[in-house]
């Protein structure tokens, strides 16, 4: 009888040291789980903050192209006055030397979709720049520069507004 009695304490000590086993295991294998969805959102971010910071480069570049493009053409001639508003250009590298000029449409390179579009700009009575209401001021245009990407089936959007004169007036 003291044997019975022995063996039915060992079945039962071990029978609790599986379910303690099989809770172990259960955790770690949670915390894995969890580690791996944390590196995976985290890498997500990074790819993610990653393309952000090219589109951020390449719409300043197109708003110092544009910049270039002022600097170096006749406002009312061949430079900025004289383009349409409202369509989309990109800047291009022409000529010889190299220097920025304008096209119509859209440059796409390494994924990312770039454009600029220019706008006409109205001031107050004071000068000021107002969304409507004002004068058209002939010597002021709006540009926005836009570079658009796709991440994983989701359209992401960098977008710059800039104010150019022209200085030479």
């Amino acid at each position: 009888m003291f044997l019975i009695l022995k063996r039915n304490k060992f079945w039962s000590k071990t029978g609790i040291s599986i379910i303690e086993i099989l809770i172990v295991v259960a955790i770690i294998a949670i915390a894995f789980v969890s580690l791996f969805s944390l590196s995976s959102l985290s890498l997500k971010a990074s790819i993610l903050t990653k393309q952000t910071i090219k589109a951020d480069f390449w719409a300043q570049e197109e708003i110092e192209a544009i910049r270039s493009f002022r600097d170096r053409t006749t406002w009312a001639t061949d430079g900025i006055g004289s383009l349409t508003m409202g369509i989309d250009y990109y800047p291009q590298k022409t000529g010889n030397p190299l220097s920025w000029n304008l096209a119509t449409g859209t440059e796409t390179a390494d994924g990312f979709t770039r454009k600029v579009v220019f706008s006409n700009v109205q001031r107050d009575g004071n000068g000021n720049i107002v969304e409507g209401g004002g004068v058209n001021d002939p010597q002021t245009k709006k540009i926005t520069a836009t570079v658009n990407w796709q991440e994983r089936g989701v359209a992401h959007q960098v977008e710059i507004a800039a104010y150019l004169t022209n200085w030479n007036k």
